[in-house]
């Protein structure tokens, strides 16, 4: 299940199925004619785009202890500004770098705020490359690398995978898989740092798309990732019935699995995209959810469309959640947890959007898009996010 920093990420439009359905330019740019039938010009930077959001949470829960024995004031401020770089090798080799960067203020991570407030502010920002090299027609290989850096981890993550195309690529089938690595300070939830510690996430996917007619599209995926080391973030306390604290326990292993479906229609008379998704989710923990999502594209004009989306999750909790653990019990090895993220909940997400498209209207080189998502959970948590972003092919 998605941190709530990642709620609204996770979610995002599919670029292959929308420019299918709605007649949008593909996401990587095609060679030019230069580069078909003449000399190759080598590297250069084809599009930028710049991306500027604004989150803002609200609620209460346990990752704070601010409250004490109760939940404590999730308040969270985040700036994530980024930039995304399409950049061609050749005619075969493109790559994309994405650099993101989170500003947080008062985030739930400075959970020891009790006693310090050294990270009440705190930078992250990642480094992420991914790369696409058509092998033929019908072979694409792709691979990522990307590294992480914050206060008071780092890590990255090494990935690769195969595209095909079929039936005359009315049809494609994909697989990938990665390694990412954490390392970071472990601390107990009154802020002693117990040493340097990791996790390792090992993550793979395969995916399959069908056209089932000019206008209808299905797509599927099941994914299965496993998290092995310490998985508790350390800063996270655990209520008891006698009203004091105690550390929080996980297992040193975890297995998430994930199976999705999507169907997607492009009505021709109204200009107007549909789509209907559907994932079901199961964790080692003990979690089980399922999510729907619906959403519609409009094109208002010639150059521009919107977009508004709902989705609804629902989840269990972990075997081992808790607000109140009972005296006595193992210190070291009686798994417990009172993270809300781990909690049995509704969510409920709410997203309208506004995005030009690239060569047509006043700005045919430019892109624009605003989106505004308001996220609510009912374990006490709201999230109102504002993005603005911009994009000029070069």
């Amino acid at each position: 299940m998605a941190s709530p920093r990642e709620v609204g990420v996770a979610a995002r439009t599919s670029l292959a199925v929308l420019a299918l359905l709605v007649g949008q330019a593909a996401a990587d740019p095609e060679p030019d004619d230069s580069v078909i039938i003449g000399a190759d010009p080598g590297w250069r930077i084809e599009d930028v785009q710049v991306r500027g959001s604004f989150f803002a949470q609200h609620g209460q829960g346990f990752q704070s202890q601010a409250g004490g024995d109760s939940p404590g004031s999730e308040l969270m401020y985040m700036f994530q500004p980024s930039t995304l770089i399409t950049v061609r090798q050749n005619a075969n080799i493109v790559h994309q770098v994405m650099v993101p960067v989170d500003a947080i203020t008062a985030a739930s991570p400075d959970a020891v705020d009790a006693i310090s407030t050294a990270s009440r502010r705190n930078i992250a920002f990642d480094v992420d490359v991914r790369s696409k090299y058509k092998l033929n027609e019908h072979d694409t290989l792709t691979s990522r690398v990307m590294a992480h850096g914050e206060e008071p981890m780092g890590g990255g993550v090494i990935g690769i995978g195969w595209q095909r195309g079929l039936a005359d690529d009315n049809a494609s089938v994909s697989v990938n898989g990665s390694l990412g690595i954490d390392g970071f300070d472990d601390h107990d939830h009154f802020g002693d740092f117990l040493g340097k510690t990791a996790r390792e996430t090992l993550n793979a996917n395969v995916s399959a798309s069908q056209l089932l007619s000019p206008t209808t599209v299905v797509d599927g995926s099941y994914g299965v990732t496993y998290q092995h080391g310490t998985l508790r973030t350390g800063w996270n306390a655990v209520p008891t019935t006698d009203g004091l604290l105690t550390d929080e326990v996980l297992p040193r292993g975890r297995v998430r699995q994930a199976l999705s479906a999507r169907l997607a229609q492009f009505v021709p008379a109204t200009r107007t995209a549909l789509k209907a998704w559907y994932r079901l989710y199961h964790d080692g923990f003990g979690i089980d959810a399922h999510t729907i999502e619906a959403s519609a594209y409009q094109y208002v004009a010639s150059w521009i469309y919107v977009r508004g989306s709902y989705r609804f999750h629902h989840q269990d909790g972990a075997d081992f959640f808790t607000t109140a653990i009972a005296k006595p019990f193992d210190d070291m090895t009686t798994l417990r947890t009172a993270d809300s993220d781990l909690a049995p909940f509704d969510a409920h997400e709410w997203s309208v959007s506004a995005t030009t498209v690239r060569g047509r209207g006043p700005w045919k080189l430019w892109s624009f898009s605003a989106e505004l998502m308001r996220y609510t959970r009912s374990n006490d948590l709201r999230i109102t996010v504002g993005s603005l972003s911009f994009g000029r092919l070069l």
